[in-house]
């Protein structure tokens, strides 16, 4: 009976995924303990490496949580483009698009973006990398909007303007309705102050030139 042959790793691969399951494993500890307790020790228990094995990749814990941003923003694509594969409402692209970024900030990854934007506030290494992260979540949000099936096109520049405002006030009051969660957890009032703004984007969104 012929040997199975299994195709060997290459030490960039191995490397790679060494480093994923550090970034996994930084994100957990943010999301659970907090950025106060995300330390190298939990980090280094939770992904099942010594201490050095993380070191070698990540010197110091401000270089850990700035790539665990470049981490969480790859992350929080995937969950979009995940989301509007299997969400049944695909057909209407303004009700999509919408209803996806309500289940983004419905996942564990906000909470680890939120505890970064708080130690954001006294770090300014931390702070420069977060702004071009939610720069691309906003990118992000535009370019899977006008790519959904029955989007209306965008020709005119103040169109794609005011399309671009709009994601971005629909970001800053889900940022609020997530935050309010803490310490609400019925969503009711929230999902129905939500339905309410996506009925006043939708008029919006419809009437726009080009």
């Amino acid at each position: 009976m012929p040997k199975t042959v299994t195709a060997r790793r290459t030490q960039g691969e191995r490397s790679a995924e060494t480093r994923r399951k550090i970034l996994d494993a930084t994100l957990e500890a943010l999301i659970e303990l907090g950025y106060a307790g995300t330390s190298i020790p939990e980090v280094c228990q939770r992904a099942g490496m010594s201490r050095g094995a993380l070191l070698h990749h990540f010197p110091t814990k401000a270089e850990l949580v700035i790539e665990a941003v470049a981490h969480l923003a790859s992350r929080r694509g995937r969950e979009l483009r995940r989301l509007a594969e299997t969400d049944e409402v695909s057909g209407d692209a303004i009700e999509c698009v919408f209803e996806l970024m309500w289940n983004v900030f419905a996942e564990p990854t906000f909470h680890a973006a939120l505890e970064l934007w708080m130690a954001a506030r006294s770090d300014p290494e931390l702070r420069e990398a977060l702004v071009p992260m939610e720069r691309a979540i906003g990118r992000g949000l535009d370019r899977l909007w006008r790519g959904l099936p029955g989007a209306p096109e965008l020709a005119e520049p103040e169109a794609g303007k005011r399309l671009e405002d709009l994601i971005a006030i629909t970001l800053h009051m889900l940022r609020g309705m997530a935050l309010q969660r803490i310490l609400r957890e019925d969503a009711s009032e929230r999902r129905r102050l939500f339905e309410l703004w996506k009925s006043i984007a939708r008029r919006e969104l419809v009437n726009l030139p080009g």
